[in-house]
């Protein structure tokens, strides 16, 4: 199903906006012209990535600079390990909306 959660205008290059759907903290952000949704929580610690840094394809934990893809999830620095949960993310009008569950 697809949740709109915030409007196109809010949505800056580098900037992280999170948002609650189904329970889930779900991260959105802009980097050059693309979309990127993941999970909020870094898989190593804890800790939210609301406050982290988007360059290029990837978001950094701002705890201990773990760095993960947001095209796959899949961990890029310091190596391999846990992946985040990636999130389909798609304009639909002025909105921005994230797929959660298949429908």
């Amino acid at each position: 199903m697809w949740h709109p959660v915030f409007k196109n205008e809010e949505l800056s290059p580098g900037k992280i906006l999170c948002s609650e759907i189904e329970g889930k903290k779900v991260l959105v952000m802009r980097s050059g012209n693309e979309l990127y949704s993941c999970g909020a929580m870094c898989p190593h610690q804890g800790v939210s990535m609301a406050e982290g840094w988007v360059f290029d394809d990837e978001i950094t934990c701002p705890e201990h600079s773990w760095v993960f893809s947001l095209k796959d999830g899949s961990l890029t620095w310091p190596g391999s390990g846990p992946r985040i949960p990636i999130y389909p993310v798609r304009m639909n009008g002025e909105m921005v909306e994230i797929q959660i569950g298949n429908d």
